[in-house]
């Protein structure tokens, strides 16, 4: 009996040891961080040791890669509490859990990093400011702001704000694996680049590259950050090319440790700023530095880029980011009313997040009215203030969709050419989007069988049931679709086609 109860108290002292080894470090990560990498998918105990030896503080992670970026990132802290708590004879072991359940949980540290802000002080290493006759050469980041701006050209982007760090972002299932990404790049520069995110408008992907240089700035604040927009690099590039100022602008991004360019959509059809942007990429790449980029589509879809450019770009990193689910836009909501100081019931945060679900900018202007006129009538936030108040967004947020939608989401999001749809030409290349097409607008619209085919070239009702029945098909079997000369996967064509109409 006594040899049982010391193992129960055994047991009960392992526990709230590594219960002390999880709070430490909690408290040295800080309660967001931890939360993002030490939450449901990792588990932290205490294993017997022999008389002897050092106690052990397993740690336990559902995948082989998620163990090994962890131990690596984290170890130095991990061993830091559990000396701090078990004394200085321990050590710090690293398993991999082998049962699905585990395993399936462990997706999520790996994809689920932060980032915030830069607000270091002005780095070690200065890289020289070109001043061509132009006056556009880019500048590298040195303080509080990304880059800095030009003497003569506003080519750099100057948030008017405070850039936003994680500590403002919500982490959920549409956008872990961007955020994992991003942590990694910045803790280890040019170990995955080039890192590509894209994702439609509003999902929060600036706010990404933002959060990427400053957690890059915060580890390694002698590190050269440039960060443009793909106009930015356009029109810097033009006028220092014109203005005899090419060597300093490629010295300038050439020479960062981190470069990062927002909006690469912009860069399709610029033939010359392509070329300097691909032997920017192949000049960084050589040197192992970091490349960061973001578009609103994915890679398959941007053609213009060039075969060589693409090929490079999906060398690295390819993460994309998913519009919000309701509970990443609760989460929005209710940031950003307890950041201003509203009481805001939970019935108004849901009704806001059940209600406005196309992208985070919307949300922020749901908590803008609210804010609005509760001051203007005198009255506080309440649910039916809130269903007043908000009632035009809502019928915006949930517009019903238009045969011209589908026909303009399929374009958009293939790059066909407009009025392709609605000819009466039957090649693959262009039937194939038409079923699509017929598809999707039986899915998404209230139109009638003989309305979609009179839309989609003057065909009849059983054409646009064949339609549906063919694509039907094609999905349950995964076939491929051709689409503007290219062959995808019906599933992921459907996917991008809903994610143009959900932005808008």
């Amino acid at each position: 009996m006594a040899r049982a109860t010391d193992g129960a108290a055994a047991i009960r002292d392992h526990e709230a040891s590594a219960n002390g080894v999880r709070d430490a470090l909690r408290e040295r990560l800080g309660a967001d961080r931890f939360a993002v990498w030490f939450g449901d998918g990792v588990t932290i105990s205490l294993a017997p040791a022999a008389a002897g030896e050092p106690t052990r503080v397993v740690v336990r992670v559902g995948s082989g890669f998620t163990h090994e970026w962890l131990k690596r990132t984290f170890h130095t802290e991990l061993c830091a509490v559990a000396r701090e708590v078990c004394g200085p004879a321990v050590r710090v072991e690293w398993e991999t859990a082998v049962d699905d359940a585990s395993a399936a949980q462990a997706d999520r540290p790996a994809e689920t990093p932060a980032a915030e802000p830069a607000r270091s002080g002005r780095a070690r290493r200065q890289r020289p400011r070109q001043q061509p006759a132009s006056g556009a050469a880019v500048a590298a980041a040195r303080s509080g702001s990304d880059v800095a701006p030009p003497a003569a050209a506003n080519t750099q982007r100057v948030p008017s704000r405070r850039p936003l760090g994680i500590e403002e972002f919500v982490v959920g299932p549409s956008n872990r694996m961007a955020l994992g990404a991003v942590e990694i790049v910045a803790s280890r520069p040019g170990e995955m680049s080039p890192l590509v995110i894209h994702g439609p408008s509003g999902v929060g992907k600036t706010h990404l590259l933002e959060a990427a240089c400053g957690r890059a700035r915060d580890l390694n604040p002698a590190l050269a950050v440039v960060m443009l927009s793909a106009e930015q690099f356009t029109t810097s590039f033009l006028q220092s090319l014109h203005g005899s100022g090419l060597p300093g602008f490629r010295r300038t991004c050439r020479a960062a440790d981190l470069l990062v360019i927002d909006d690469i959509q912009f860069l399709v059809g610029k033939r010359a700023t392509l070329v300097e942007f691909q032997q920017t990429v192949d000049a960084l790449h050589r040197l192992g530095k970091q490349m960061v980029f973001a578009c609103d589509r994915e890679l398959d879809a941007l053609d213009g880029l060039g075969s060589d450019l693409l090929t490079r770009l999906r060398g690295g990193m390819v993460a994309r980011i998913l519009p919000p689910d309701y509970d990443v836009r609760r989460g929005i909501v209710a940031a950003i009313a307890a950041k201003r100081g509203l009481a805001m019931p939970d019935e108004v945060v849901h009704y806001v997040a059940t209600h406005i679900t196309r992208h985070a900018r919307e949300l922020y202007g749901a908590v803008n009215r609210l804010e609005a006129t509760s001051l203007m009538l005198g009255v506080p936030i309440a649910a039916g203030m809130a269903e007043e108040a908000l009632a035009d967004l809502v019928r915006s947020s949930g517009r019903s969709v238009r045969l011209a939608d589908i026909e303009k989401a399929i374009c958009k999001a293939f790059g066909i050419e407009a009025g392709s749809l609605q000819s009466a030409r039957r090649a693959k290349n262009v039937s194939h989007p038409r079923m699509l097409a017929m598809f999707l607008a039986r899915k998404h619209t209230h139109a009638a069988l003989t309305e979609i085919g009179k839309y989609f070239g003057r065909r009849s009702h059983s054409t646009v049931i064949s339609a549906q029945k063919t694509v039907g098909d094609w999905v349950a079997k995964r076939a491929p679709i051709v689409l503007a000369e290219s062959r995808w996967d019906v599933e992921e064509a459907i996917r991008r086609v809903e994610d143009v109409l959900r932005a808008g």
